[in-house]
């Protein structure tokens, strides 16, 4: 079942993506007075279509949800009648015709800054950067980075939460080895860190490594699970489980959080548990009997509901929330930041500077997918705007095929005043088309090894 909303969070998800792409390529089309043929959503064969407009542009929807296209009238790869040459693509000029082609991705940029815009306008939630356990044998130790610090900036840039230190300790790696941050420790003590990564952005860069590598972990706040309510007939009903009881251990092992409580019931179907509680103030012990999931045998059921202690939780969580016009400008520079922190990784990447891990393809996108399409609106947004960024910048990298590729064609036509011949640009264009294959074969090989590890 997961796996199949994860599907369809991806199919949506990028579909949506895909769609404002190609409006942006229709739009500026339009406003060319180019003639649009046809406004494709996936490509392959035609799954559903209709004709409207005063071109009777044909809209699409096709099988394969992996990308889409606009078709103009063109010369290059159709008969165009004499009274409509004037709205062929290869007739235009150069500057409209670079227009166009930016215009793809362009739309892209602008719908992450307004997902961010919104995001900011109703308030991003996250964890407070405070520093966990650290390793007295790590960089971070020997800088004075200790238990109990808060981070307040890296870089010149403040921090609220621990998604935003990643951001910008990576961009700071990326720029030049070196982190810079201001910290405050439990005394209310402000510190100002130099963390010296000469030659370990290859290491620090690789998937969830940088943490580990600087030798310090997130605080994770230990906060037990609070029982809610107790389904009837369910096991913890039989056990003498009850609302308000607080969860403290399965089988002698610490719950630490909610996420961890559910991970330990769902391993254990149909076992016999011990489950300690704590009940006005009273530790009792009792053993539970685990179900069995009716749609899943694999997984372990109690019959719980559980919260958390919000008083408790509320003071390690940040809201980075903006009212106008400090979320537009919040939002420009949150995308700004994440266009030069992909740009930079891409370019070390095919330079060999970091490991080529980072590249995700299909399938870890659709993992991700139905992952933060479960969290709510707010993840939605955030990721949408991070892959809506990627997904710009692919296209605008210099490959025949893309966007920037037919850009740098139309700029070498301008340069030499003629078109480049069309051997030359098939050429080329075989030579994208192989580029894209190996890179979407990378991407899967990423995947599936970060699956099956």
């Amino acid at each position: 079942m997961d796996f199949l909303f994860s599907i369809i969070a991806f199919i949506v998800l990028v579909g949506i993506l895909v769609a404002i792409h190609e409006y942006g390529h229709f739009i500026a089309a339009k406003l060319c007075n180019v003639k649009v043929l046809r406004y494709s959503i996936g490509f392959g064969k035609v799954l559903m279509s209709r004709r409207g407009g005063e071109d009777q542009t044909e809209y699409c929807l096709s099988a394969i949800p992996l990308g889409g296209y606009v078709q103009l009238l063109d010369e290059r790869s159709e008969d165009v009648p004499q009274e409509e040459r004037h709205r062929a693509f290869n007739t235009q000029s150069a500057t409209k015709r670079i227009f166009i082609l930016f215009a793809g991705p362009f739309a892209n940029f602008l719908f992450a800054i307004v997902a961010y815009i919104l995001m900011f306008t109703s308030g991003i939630p996250g964890q407070v950067p405070i520093i966990g356990e650290v390793d007295n044998s790590s960089i971070a130790w020997e800088n004075n980075i200790r238990s109990g610090d808060r981070i307040l900036s890296v870089g010149n840039r403040a921090v609220d939460t621990w998604q935003g230190s990643l951001i910008s300790m990576i961009g700071e790696v990326l720029n030049d080895e070196r982190i810079e941050m201001s910290l405050i420790d439990e005394s209310d003590q402000k510190k100002e860190i130099i963390l010296d990564v000469q030659g370990r952005t290859k290491e620090l860069t690789a998937p969830n490594a940088l943490f580990p590598g600087l030798g310090f972990k997130p605080f994770q706040p230990k906060i037990n699970p609070v029982v809610v309510s107790v389904i009837e007939g369910s096991p913890a009903s039989f056990s003498g489980v009850q609302p308000y009881d607080v969860l403290i251990k399965i089988n002698n092992i610490e719950i630490e959080n909610l996420d961890q409580f559910a991970e330990l019931i769902v391993s254990k179907p149909g076992e016999r548990i011990e489950l300690e509680l704590e009940r006005n103030n009273q530790i009792y012990i009792t053993r539970v009997d685990l179900g069995i999931k009716e749609d899943d045998p694999t997984k372990g059921f109690i019959g719980l509901q559980t919260t958390i202690d919000q008083e408790k939780i509320s003071q390690y969580l940040a809201v980075q929330k903006y009212s106008f016009p400090e979320n537009i400008t919040m939002a420009f520079d949150q995308t700004n930041q994440m266009i030069v922190l992909t740009l930079n990784m891409f370019g070390k990447m095919v330079t060999g500077q970091i490991s080529g891990k980072n590249l995700s393809g299909p399938v870890g996108i659709a993992k991700d997918a139905g992952t933060v399409a479960k969290r709510g609106l707010i993840a939605t947004l955030s990721f949408m705007a991070i892959i809506s960024i990627s997904l710009g910048i692919l296209n605008l990298l210099p490959i025949p095929v893309l966007d920037g590729g037919q850009i740098v064609f139309v700029l070498i036509e301008k340069l030499i005043r003629r078109p480049l011949p069309e051997n030359i640009q098939l050429a080329f264009q075989q030579i994208g088309v192989g580029a894209l294959l190996f890179l979407m074969v990378f991407a899967l090989y990423n995947d599936l090894v970060r699956i099956f590890n």
